[in-house]
């Protein structure tokens, strides 16, 4: 849950998570709100140094822990219209939403490298039970019902 992951607010967005999400809020009992807010500040305030720009951001990243974005799931509806009249609440929980599943399918690939590094080709009790593998199978009969296979014809005979 340590991992972050880097997304792109526009201006509105980021009023948007000031409007809805509240400092307080907590995630299984973690503190989640106030460091999220502490990034949309910020995050607002590089907006509006900018504001005069001859070129102006149209968006800003901030990087977002998983908390954070189920934090921003819970709070933003997906039909929620700014002061200004900007629909952002859909666009907004889309990026989350990828963020989320990036966030996840990374875990499963990890925890896939954890299970292939898990066994420990050298150590004597995979050699043990790999020999005891090897026995079992040299001792079972053949297929056949225990005949031999037919001879083949030799050339010249």
């Amino acid at each position: 849950m340590g991992s972050e992951r880097t997304t792109y607010l526009t201006m509105a967005e980021a009023w948007a998570l000031d409007d809805l999400i509240r400092h307080t809020w907590t995630e299984e009992g973690r503190p989640v709100g106030r460091g999220l807010l502490l990034k949309v500040f910020a995050v607002i305030r590089e907006f509006e140094a900018r504001r005069n720009d001859p070129c102006p951001p149209e968006v800003l990243p901030i990087a977002l822990s998983e908390d954070e974005c189920w934090a921003i799931d819970y709070h933003v509806r997906r039909s929620y219209v700014d002061p200004e009249g900007y629909r952002v609440g859909r666009p907004l929980l889309l990026k989350i939403f990828g963020l989320l599943l990036e966030m996840r399918n990374q875990e499963d690939l990890d925890s896939l490298r954890l299970a292939e590094n898990a066994v420990d080709i050298d150590s004597p009790d995979v050699a043990r039970r790999l020999e005891q593998w090897r026995e079992h199978l040299n001792d079972e009969p053949p297929e056949n019902g225990g005949e031999s296979p037919p001879e083949r014809p030799q050339p010249g005979d």
